[in-house]
């Protein structure tokens, strides 16, 4: 299984970035492996795009928009999973999600994540992501 979180620096056990789509570093994992590569995409979308292009099949996040989460749907492969909204590093979220210690997000618990990023981060029309 192939992992991807977005986190705040390249370095050993960064916390997580709480804005996924504005993550500068994205935290990949696979068969153990940690790699801290860059975000060179712009917005959400775009970052869902790159991940799946990566074939990654499980992304773990804090919050996430209404557009990128749309985006996750119509491709349909990957899953979400929540790492909570308080600051956590990578090592204490691999370890919650070996343990299965995560929330996995769907229609039916999304809407709470959506609203928090909408609160912390409004969207207007400039803003949009096409």
């Amino acid at each position: 299984m192939k992992l991807a979180i977005p986190v705040k620096m390249n370095k050993e056990n960064p916390a997580i970035a709480p804005l996924f789509g504005k993550a500068k570093w994205f935290a990949i994992i696979k068969d153990g492996e940690v790699m801290i590569i860059p975000n060179n995409q712009s917005g959400g979308q775009a970052v869902i795009e790159w991940l799946y292009e990566m074939k990654v099949d499980a992304l773990l996040i804090q919050e996430m928009g209404i557009n990128p989460y749309e985006k996750v749907k119509e491709h349909g492969s990957m899953a979400l999973y929540h790492t909570g909204f308080e600051r956590i590093l990578l090592k204490s979220v691999l370890e919650k999600f070996e343990n299965n210690e995560l929330m996995i997000l769907d229609d039916t618990n999304m809407d709470e994540i959506i609203k928090h990023h909408e609160k912390r981060h409004p969207h207007d029309d400039s803003h949009l992501e096409k």
